[in-house]
């Protein structure tokens, strides 16, 4: 071999090949590294939608404890084409009046609650009364009572007036006795008998 032929391995070659080698180890370690932050990152995520869903099912908690607080309160009955509730005249009016009280705006805002579930149903809402008093003064008292919760779910609730109907039947639909038997006085029937009765149809 000539003297020119031949190329001695020198200090740059030897350069070249460890930073080839160090460049190589860096991309395995690099490829090796990712799994690793990508289960960090997955492991992050597991517990943030742990959290969320735990904050789920404590609203949903909530909610199924108004709801049934709300039933209660409203006497609410419910069948495949209505929701009906019932408000006590007491609870709403004071007596002989068809002003709502300010202490039952909590009331109607849950009945404007379950109103808003079904927005295209059509809303029926009844004044009744106890046998106190003359019929005419009844039946208009009912009436202005149903129009006085009418006018509270559309000012208040946003509830569209055009689905809302409103009718008073003064003391002619009892759904219990306003006397006992004896013909004595019946102060519990007669509570009942005021009320305003609220029909959404679900549609």
């Amino acid at each position: 071999m000539k003297p020119s032929q031949f190329r001695p391995f020198t200090g740059l070659s030897i350069c070249t090949s460890l930073l080839a080698w160090a460049c190589l180890a860096t991309a395995h370690a690099q490829e090796a590294q990712i799994p690793l932050e990508t289960q960090k990152k997955q492991i992050e995520l597991d517990k943030q939608q742990l959290e969320l869903e735990k904050k789920q099912l404590e609203l949903q908690r909530k909610q199924l404890q108004i709801e049934e607080s709300a039933r209660k309160e409203l006497q609410l009955q419910e069948t495949e084409k209505a929701v009906t509730m019932k408000l006590e005249g007491d609870v709403v009016f004071d007596f002989g009046k068809a002003e709502i009280k300010s202490k039952a705006e909590q009331t109607l805002d849950k009945v404007g609650t379950v109103i808003a579930q079904f927005p295209e149903g059509k809303v029926l809402i009844e004044g009744y009364t106890d046998s106190k008093g003359s019929q005419r003064l009844n039946l208009d008292l009912s009436k202005r009572r149903a129009q006085a919760v009418k006018d509270w779910l559309v000012k208040k609730k946003g509830v569209a007036e055009s689905i809302i109907t409103t009718g008073g039947f003064g003391e002619t639909k009892p759904v219990a006795p306003n006397t006992n038997p004896d013909g004595s006085d019946n102060p519990q029937g007669r509570q009942q008998n005021r009320r305003v009765e609220i029909t959404v149809e679900k549609n």
